[in-house]
Formats: C-alpha cells, structure tokens, sequence
C-alpha cells in the first residue's frame, strides 16, 4: 500500500489511526476510493475491530461484547519484534464467537499482515482442529464468498491441503504464513515452517466434556500443555487458550487461577450474567407461568409477564451480550438445562463433579391409587388416558457380589407432558423373580405400556425364561402379549441420571409420595454413592415414556 494515509489528515498526524470509528469513517468522506482503501489498510492494522466488521462482517455480525472488545484492545506486534512469550487465557461461554474471533478473524489479520510466521491450531479432537483451519483456508481460496478480504488484501496464493497449508500475501514475509492442524496430544514438538518455529498456538476448546472426567485424562491434558506445547515455540511465541470451563480441576480452570506468579499466564474469566436481577419473586412467578405444561400457550404466558415487569424482573442485572442473548433468553436456559450446565457452559463455573445433584424434599410429589394420579396441585389425571412405560434393570448373577439391585420403574406420561414416577421396586433377586416381577406388571398395565429393559448381555438368560413364561400363559389362556424390547444406553449414566434434576425442578416429573426411602436416598447421593440403580431404572422408564427419547418436544427440552 502507499503511505497516502500519512498526509490525508495532517493536523492530527498518525493521532487519526486511535480516533473513534465513527469519526474516522466520516473523515474518508470525499477521499478517493484509492485514499479510502488505502486509509483503511493502515488502520485496520491496529485495530482487529474494525478489520473483522468490514472483511469478516458475516461471520460476527452483532455488535462486539465486552469480552470481544477486549480480546480486540489487545496489542498486536510482528513475531520478529516480540522479545518475550505470552500466555493468554480466556474462559468465554458457549455461543459467545469465541473461535469466530481468535481462531478466525484474528488468525486471518495475522497473516494478511504478516504478524505471524507459524500457527498451530488445537482443539481437543482432530476434527474439530481440522475444521478451524480448514475455514481459513476457504477464506484464502474462496474469493467469491470473501470479495471484501481478496480486494484489500489479495491475490493470495495458497500452497497446501485444507488442514495444513501457507498462504502468500502479497507485500509481506515470502515465506508466508503456515496454518497447520493439531489436536491434543498429538505430536507438535519440533515442527517448524521455513526453519522456524510456532510463532503462535491456539488451543481452542482443547478439553472433551467426557475425558475432563477423569483425573488420569486431566493430568495428561495438563502434562502436554506444559510439557510439549509450551516447549514447541520460542522466545516470540503467543500461547492462547479460548474454551469454557468443564471442571473445577480441568486445564483452563487451573490457568484462571494461575496469575503471574505461577505460569505466567494472563486469564480471564468471562460470564454470560455478570450481575444477577435482586427481584427473586417476580422471576421465581415468570418460571411458574413457563413451566406450566397445562398452559398451551405457556412460553407467551411468561414471556408478556416479564414484559409487563420488565423494568422491576431487569433490576440489578447486568449480561454479557444483551444483542444476543438477553436476561430472559438467559433465565429460560437456566429453567431449561438447568444449574449444572448453566454455570458449566454460560458462567464458566463448573460444578464439583462430586456435588449433589438431587434434592428430594424439593420434588412435587403425587398420589397413585391404582386408577387415578392426583398431582401436587390436586389435579386428577386418570391412568387410562396416559403413556405408561415399564422397565426394568436387570441384576445378573456376576453383580451379586456388589451387592447390586435389579430395580423395577413404571412411568407415566399424561397428555400435557407431565411424567409421574409411580414406583421404583428394588431387590435383590434372581433371574426368574425378575422376570416374574415383569409379567406382574403387565397384568397390572397390559398391553397399553411399553415394556423394556438394559440389554447388558442379560438377554440370553432373560429371553429363554421370558418366553416359557409368555408360552405358559398363552396355553393358559391368559394375556400373554407383552412385547418386550431390549435397549443398550450407550451415553454416560451418571449424565443420563442428571438430566433429570431441572425437568424435577421445574415440576415437569412427579414422584408418587409412596417411593421407596432407599430409592430416593440413591437419588440423593447421586453421583457419589455405592449404588444407582434406582434412578438408573428411573431415568430409562422415563425415557422409555418419552418415546425412547423421541417425544421430547412438549417438555420444552433442549
């Protein structure tokens, strides 16, 4: 570019580059289209804002939030001029365009003028590192979706596949600039783009939410972080880690607490609610209305409830991104998901893994006398127009040494989408009660309930049992058609206990008052205690009512 800029505005000399937006927009007015690129070029050097806002403005359309700002306040300078590392973290919540910003916008900045040589790109698998730098790429290559960027800054010329690849911009480095993929632990160490080494990391959501976990996976995710991606760089390197807090001892929450004196990491922690509203009642009236299953209308109830109280229910609070995601559209996703995955997800304060989930004595409890449920609110719901599930979680015979049960669960489902735990029998019982204990409940339910259960490999043994008995009724005379279905649970159980506590919290689910007290105590050390096959066959009865995870839409779950 020339240095036209340098003359176009001198009474204020280079002051022009650090005006307001605004002011420095409507000074280009009456410049020619070579001055305005030209005035463009210099100050889109210092300033990543506007640079994202005219050449990736479809990417992150909204306005920036606090965190974006200051991710985009942050000094840039040549990898060959930096004397030092740095080591910045942010913990950022999900949907906030942290990847859009620091492993897209700035990443094309970096190259475009020229201030990285090398960047290596982390996520936690290889796809997802994959894909990051394979938007890139498309941005390099695909000029009809990017004219903006190509007009400015073009013609590039890239060399290399969609993962791995350098691209050339005209008046920077020769060498180019070299966009390479990694996940984590995956070899890094070493690798080098015309003789040097990574001039930048970026480790983008580098933690899985199932490995975080375990304390073994943990301690390897901790150990390449310092151990190899620390030692890939040198004394220019820029080390940045965007991602959301998994666990109260995972990588990124030990960097949040790590200031200066440990690993000299600058961190921040970044939360969707950054004041909570001081009117509890109001919002605690607005969930009552939303949660309300017998209201059609129940989401618009709410909603012109808050906002006919908008301005008492807003009092004290203060968000993030109010353009995207506004107080209420927050509240409504902490009813829905709720606290775990909220504070998880949205305030990056991860729940101890160890913490109760459940508390019992909060629950809505019914009445069941055989033919009729009577709600909390003394609503009567009668069996016969419900969803009703049956399922049972076998013991096998290898599991009587951990003293395990075989539980039992029937769950109903009214028209409104409630679901009512009527009962969760557990024993330690052999295969032919087990059994027994099923065809109990079919003439009990018929052939109007779905019938299942954990197919764990008890199946051989069950199936052979199940069908002398259907054979012994059918020659009986008796009813006998009990379809009876075997279901593999491949997600986390723990996880898939726990998805019950906000639909308990919202009084979506009912227990029946008559639950057995050990039941409810195994529902109560959830996920630290000796035994959960209670709620385990809880959880599949209701999911089993639900459609097998189909008929889910009514509950307003996500």
């Amino acid at each position: 570019m020339s240095a036209a800029p340098l003359s176009l505005f001198p009474s204020d000399g280079l002051d022009w580059i650090r005006w307001p937006v605004d002011r420095f927009l409507d000074a280009l007015e009456g410049l020619t289209e070579e001055e305005v690129g030209d005035a463009l070029y210099v100050r889109c050097r210092s300033d990543l804002g506007l640079f994202g806002a005219l050449y990736c403005g479809e990417r992150l359309p909204l306005p920036y939030n606090a965190f974006h700002l200051d991710v985009i306040s942050r000094e840039k300078r040549k990898w060959e001029e930096r004397e030092q590392i740095q080591r910045v973290a942010d913990a950022a919540p999900r949907g906030n365009a942290k990847s859009t910003l620091e492993s897209y916008i700035s990443l094309i900045h970096d190259a475009v003028y020229g201030l990285e040589i090398f960047v290596g790109l982390i996520s936690t698998t290889y796809d997802l590192s994959e894909d990051l730098v394979s938007d890139l790429h498309a941005a390099f290559t695909q000029r009809d979706q990017h004219d903006a960027l190509h007009a400015a800054y073009g013609p590039f010329r890239v060399v290399g596949g969609k993962t791995d690849f350098t691209v050339h911009v005209p008046g920077q480095d020769p060498r180019g600039t070299r966009f390479s993929a990694y996940s984590f632990g995956g070899s890094i160490r070493g690798s080098k783009h015309a003789g040097v080494r990574f001039s930048k990391i970026v480790i983008d959501d580098g933690e899985h939410p199932e490995k975080v976990r375990s304390p073994t996976q943990r301690g390897k995710t901790w150990d390449y972080l310092t151990k190899d991606i620390l030692k890939a760089g040198d004394r220019f390197t820029v080390y940045r880690v965007v991602g959301t807090v998994l666990h109260p001892d995972s990588m990124l929450s030990r960097l949040l607490s790590n200031g200066p004196g440990g690993l000299g990491w600058r961190s921040t922690r970044w939360q969707s609610v950054i004041q909570w509203p001081t009117n509890a009642d109001l919002w605690r009236e607005c969930r009552e209305l939303w949660s309300d299953l017998t209201d059609p209308h129940r989401e618009d109830t709410a909603r012109r409830y808050y906002l006919r109280n908008r301005a008492a229910m807003d009092a004290g609070a203060s968000v993030l991104w109010p353009q995207k995601e506004s107080l209420y559209d927050l509240q409504l996703m902490l009813w829905t998901d709720g606290a775990a995955s909220f504070n998880s997800e949205k305030q990056n304060e991860a729940t101890d893994p160890e913490r109760q989930i459940f508390y019992p004595e909060r629950w809505r409890r019914c009445t069941f006398d055989g033919v009729t449920i009577t709600t909390s609110t003394g609503r009567p719901v009668h069996l016969s127009t419900c969803e009703v599930a049956v399922w049972l979680d076998p013991r096998a015979s290898e599991q009587a040494s951990r003293r395990d049960f075989s539980a039992l669960a029937v769950a109903a489902r009214d028209s409104h989408g409630y679901v009512y735990l009527l009962s969760v029998d557990m024993r330690r019982d052999d295969v032919n009660s087990q059994i027994g204990r099923l065809w109990a409940a079919y003439d009990i339910y018929t052939g109007r309930a779905r019938y299942g259960y954990e197919d764990n490999g008890f199946q051989v043994l069950m199936g052979s049992e199940f069908e002398r008995i259907r054979e012994e009724r059918q020659r009986e005379g008796r009813s006998y058609a009990c379809h009876l279905q075997g279901h593999t649970s491949t997600k986390n159980k723990i996880d898939r206990i726990a998805s019950l506590a906000p639909r308990l919290d919202n009084g979506w689910i009912e227990v029946v008052d008559t639950i057995p007290a050990d039941v409810v105590e195994q529902f109560r050390q959830i996920p630290t205690g000796a035994h959960d096959d209670g709620p385990d066959a809880a959880e599949r009865a209701i999911w089993l009512v639900d459609g097998g995870g189909s008929a889910r839409a009514s509950l307003g779950i996500r």
